[in-house]
């Protein structure tokens, strides 16, 4: 076949022998023709769906009102799911009104001239993000009742095939995440990235099991949006090799997100993703397999890496932050990825855990571009602890641990984040802090929502969890 793209093969470095061997567990003896085949097949729709990508721009992000999700049973409409299943983000419009944005800005605003001392930053603080988490506006946003009824209804959008399996999609464990406030001039350097870990995405062994499939040779059977195993992977192996969380977020999180703030057009300091779920996750997980582009630059002259103990872009103790096209020519930098549509005010933006995506690396608007950041975050074993931090850090008042582990102790004497019980209005906002146990009568539970809800509420009690013996290699519950 003739050439596609010819690619200069940069080489990744060695990581320890037992990342070869690693390998070899990835793919079976009988499974190495299919791999090697699909991944072809693969390399080819890539090429395909960038040239759709780039025509489309941004346009090609699926888009709708929340009115129109409330008109549907409070589901997203099917077309809709579709495409975000698809495509692995989604802007939601109109789900907070403009006058309520404006408010909440200006008092987040306020508080960051109060306590400028806070988790270690000052303001205006350049770097845009400030480590604040807990402020009556971040309260009062998180428990907005539009707000729940939008992260229900992309709850909705994951299943699990087994209900034995410890997950709760019905609670979502509230994890303290930043604001940004981002002025225009200013420069980001956060390129093309994954959150969820690195090298923990092949090492692990329920991790590994989420992409079976494509270890298979059958990555069009996968399912990104199934949760059995990916709700018992460990996202963090290396939490104790370096100071702090070394992949920053230690909480599972099947959506990243945030909520506007500002108006911005497209490109003015907001978001680019990948728009193509199981593509690009599918080049990623198998490209340690298939790093060396041949020098014919010819799709059939590829072979597969069973030996080498190479996983580009992917280190311990590091999060996937090197998805440059050094490594990872294939995913069409300068096609594939695509800022985000406008955003108003009050609009609220998903992306799946699996889908790359980068901040803008300029920010030429006329006004600031600010958000809340949000994860979805169901209650699963391993976030049953991040309920126990989540509860701590709002009563103590102070950062939770993935980011006061990133602070000197003058920090964190200094840090006040304005927590406030009053804030939450009503019992549902309590149980997602921690603040309340979970509700076992909830009628129509699976097996494995009430144990997972009368595991956390076990926790609650004592003040402590250990995940790991609910983590098996097989998991049989």
């Amino acid at each position: 076949m003739a050439p596609t793209r010819l690619t200069e093969t940069v080489t990744p470095p060695d990581l320890e022998e037992r990342f070869g061997i690693l390998k070899r567990k990835l793919v079976s003896p009988e499974n190495v023709a299919k791999v090697t085949e699909s991944w072809k097949r693969l390399l080819r729709a890539l090429e395909a769906e960038a040239d759709v990508i780039a025509k489309a721009g941004p346009s090609y992000i699926p888009q709708v009102e929340l009115e129109d999700i409330k008109n549907n049973n409070n589901e997203l409409p099917d077309d809709v799911a579709s495409l975000f299943k698809e495509r692995g983000v989604i802007m939601v419009h109109k789900t907070i009104d403009e006058e309520q944005i404006d408010t909440w800005f200006n008092e987040l605003v306020e508080f960051c001239k109060q306590h400028p001392e806070t988790a270690g930053y000052t303001f205006p603080n350049p770097a845009s993000w400030y480590n604040i988490f807990w402020t009556k506006p971040q309260t009062e946003a998180r428990f907005h009742p539009n707000t729940r009824a939008l992260f229900k209804a992309m709850a909705h959008q994951f299943h699990v095939e087994n209900e034995d399996s410890l997950i709760d999609m019905e609670t979502q464990v509230v994890y303290g995440d930043r604001i940004r406030i981002r002025e225009p001039g200013s420069v980001a350097t956060l390129k093309l990235h994954l959150d969820s870990s690195s090298i923990e995405r092949w090492e692990d062994d329920n991790y590994r099991k989420v992409y079976r499939e494509i270890f298979e040779g059958n990555w069009e059977k996968f399912d990104p949006f199934r949760l059995d195993e990916r709700a018992y992977a460990n996202e963090n192996l290396y939490e104790h090799v370096l100071a702090g969380k070394s992949t920053i977020c230690s909480a599972f999180r099947t959506l990243q997100g945030w909520l506007a703030l500002s108006n911005n057009k497209s490109g003015e300091g907001t978001l680019r993703v990948l728009p193509n779920l199981k593509l690009s996750i599918a080049y990623i997980m198998l490209r340690p397999l298939f790093w060396k582009d041949p020098a014919s630059g010819d799709i059939d002259d590829y072979e597969i890496d069973l030996e080498t103990p190479k996983f580009p872009g992917a280190l311990p103790s590091t999060g996937q932050l090197f998805m440059s096209e050094e490594y990872f020519p294939h995913l069409y930098h300068d096609k594939s990825v695509i800022s985000i549509p406008d955003v108003r005010k009050g609009t609220f933006v998903f992306w799946h855990a699996d889908i790359p995506h980068e901040v803008d690396r300029e920010h030429n608007g006329n006004g600031h571009s600010s958000v809340l950041y949000y994860g979805q975050t169901p209650l699963t074993i391993t976030n049953i602890n991040i309920l126990l931090d989540t509860k701590s850090s709002f009563l103590g008042n102070h950062s939770p641990e993935d980011y006061s582990s990133q602070l000197t102790e003058e920090d964190k004497k200094n840090e006040y984040h304005g927590a406030d019980v009053n804030h939450i209005k009503d019992e549902e906002g309590l149980r997602c802090m921690g603040l309340s146990p979970l509700d076992l009568n909830d009628k129509g539970l699976t097996s494995g929502q009430r144990k997972v809800r009368e595991l956390a509420n076990e926790a609650l009690a004592k003040g402590q969890f250990d995940a790991h013996k609910f983590i098996r290699e097989n998991v049989t519950i």
